[in-house]
């Protein structure tokens, strides 16, 4: 049995390859090769058309399908049956209503909207307030509004600074800065109020009246003037706008110290903030001492308010200071229609 299938499978291995030989030989034949040829690129030619068939119906849009399902009916009218009654509309009573006015009436009248800002809980509180016995003084107002709101510099166990309405000051128990003024203050003591004056009102008149006259240095000094100078009288007048609309503001411009010759104040020492360039703009050189402006002297802490006061509508500004112990005076005009 092994024998005879042997012999069977060569029998088939012969005849396959006489097959293969003769189908190799009838291939190499040129018009046959070029027939298999020709018939080859059919082929592909056929395939690449439905390739490219496929692409370009993937990248059209699919059309919506003609038939769609019908919306569902929400909420759908019912129609009454045939015969029901049907109630009549009053149309009488829908006129009564007036829904656009009636005819021939007057317009309406608007009503004003009410104000709903919180009357100013300071208003009065200083009615009947006696003057404190805490250990403070008012050394200054920086500003004061209408409305009691501002800045005063207060000075307790010989330490300024500058406190703000509704701030607690350094003393035992409740002590809160509750109205600014213009000649004095209100403090909130444990819940009563009390003044605490900045100077008598004698005394206010008697500096504004006598100290321009008396401070007055001779005409000899050297003297600075920035009067006719458009750039300085601009400056000076945007420097003076934000002195009363943000005094803490010019910190930003100008520095200013004390100066104290034997524990008494002689005045005020500046020098440049962050634009150094519009300090010596307006004539200052660092180190300069102001000791009188416009004939006030700031010898006298007192004198703050009445320069605070005057300062709004002065039309120049004289500065007297010292320069490296050398006395001069330095004027720059607040005029800007008198420069043009």
């Amino acid at each position: 049995m092994p024998a005879q299938w042997l012999i069977q499978s060569s029998e088939v291995s012969g005849r396959v390859g006489a097959a293969l030989a003769s189908a190799f030989t009838a291939l190499a034949q040129p018009a046959r090769a070029r027939r298999l040829r020709l018939a080859l690129f059919a082929l592909l030619a056929l395939w690449a058309v439905l390739a490219l068939s496929k692409l370009v119906w993937a990248l059209l849009p699919v059309a919506e399908s003609a038939a769609q399902t019908p919306d569902s009916v929400i909420n759908a009218v019912s129609l009454s049956p045939a015969g029901a009654r049907v109630e009549p509309v009053d149309v009488n009573r829908m006129v009564a209503w007036h829904l656009f006015g009636r005819a021939g009436a007057p317009d309406a009248v608007v009503m004003e909207l009410e104000s709903t800002a919180t009357p100013n809980a300071r208003e009065g509180i200083e009615d009947g307030a006696r003057e404190t016995r805490l250990q403070l003084k008012l050394r200054g107002i920086v500003a004061s509004t209408q409305d009691g709101l501002g800045h005063a510099i207060i000075e307790h166990k010989s330490t300024q600074a500058i406190y703000a309405v509704e701030d607690k000051l350094p003393l035992s128990g409740k002590v809160v800065l509750a109205k600014v003024m213009p000649r004095q203050i209100v403090l909130d003591n444990g819940g009563t109020y009390e003044l605490l004056v900045l100077y008598d009102e004698s005394k206010l008149d008697a500096v504004g009246t006598s100290a321009p006259a008396a401070k007055r240095k001779p005409s000899d000094e050297p003297q600075v003037d920035k009067r006719s100078d458009a750039k300085t009288t601009n400056l000076a007048l945007s420097y003076r706008e934000r002195l009363y609309e943000n005094p803490q503001s010019l910190v930003e411009v100008v520095n200013v110290s004390a100066v104290r010759d034997g524990g008494t104040l002689s005045g005020y020492q500046v020098n440049p903030g962050k634009d150094r360039e519009q300090f010596e703009q307006l004539g200052f050189k660092p180190g300069d001492v102001v000791t009188t402006i416009n004939g006030v002297s700031l010898d006298n802490p007192a004198n703050t308010m009445v320069l605070y006061n005057a300062m709004r509508t002065a039309g120049e500004v004289v500065i007297e200071l010292e320069r490296q112990g050398q006395p001069m005076t330095l004027s720059v005009n607040l005029d800007s229609g008198a420069v043009q």
